[in-house]
């Protein structure tokens, strides 16, 4: 569900918060904390339940939600004695203050384009355009992989006349498609598995004649017992 507060937008998504279009970076952990705090708008989120769902296994120092909260601030130009999008309760945790509104699809200012092309990482899609898109851990990248193991800029991926193709930048530590590493261009189809680094993600085309067909449901006719 998308959301527009501000001049912010945010995505799940495609995890993304976008300010007039322009992408924001923010740690996967901050970007998780603002969307557990919109979801919960304007209801105050305690501290406790914050660190279990951002840190379930682990203990963590009180510090690193305060941090997180930090980076959202700045990310959003917040300030934290005057808040306009994340108010502190003492002691207590934190709510979002902000108005908020859902991206509806009656909104037709900012189209969502079709995408016939992407990469799944981490059960997220990232889409993919024709052209040469950027993969790598800089936040402007075209296709954003936030990892230790991704360099900057990692590969291209190249969409050209319907086929894809993808190409390591010199990265530190490789580019490999089914497990094979790669020195030249490497085409691309659907399926595909490439890992950047020590990050795996699948290739994925759209096609009509090869999608599966819609599975029918059971009737529903007779009250279940």
């Amino acid at each position: 569900m998308r959301l527009r507060f501000g001049p912010f937008e945010f995505d799940p998504s495609t995890r993304e918060l976008l300010d007039k279009g322009r992408r924001v970076h923010l740690s996967p952990k901050s970007f998780d904390l603002l969307q557990i705090l919109l979801e919960q708008r304007p209801a105050l989120v305690t501290k406790a339940e914050l660190q279990d769902r951002l840190w379930p296994d682990a203990v963590v120092l009180e510090a690193n939600l305060g941090n997180a909260v930090a980076e959202i601030r700045k990310a959003l130009g917040d300030d934290s004695r005057s808040p306009t999008f994340i108010s502190t309760v003492s002691r207590r945790g934190y709510r979002f203050c902000g108005d908020a509104e859902v991206i509806g699809a009656q909104d037709a200012v900012r189209p969502h384009p079709a995408v016939r092309w992407w990469l799944v990482w981490k059960d997220m899609m990232l889409p993919l355009s024709e052209g040469e898109n950027v993969v790598g851990r800089n936040p402007q990248s075209a296709v954003w992989i936030d990892a230790g193991s991704v360099s900057r800029v990692h590969a291209h991926i190249v969409i050209a006349g319907g086929r894809a193709t993808v190409e390591d930048r010199r990265s530190t530590n490789g580019t490999y498609v089914n497990g094979a590493r790669i020195t030249s261009r490497h085409p691309l189809v659907d399926g595909t598995r490439v890992t950047f680094g020590s990050e795996d993600a699948v290739f994925r085309e759209w096609s009509d004649t090869a999608a599966a067909p819609t599975e029918r449901v059971r009737s529903r006719t007779k009250r279940e017992r």
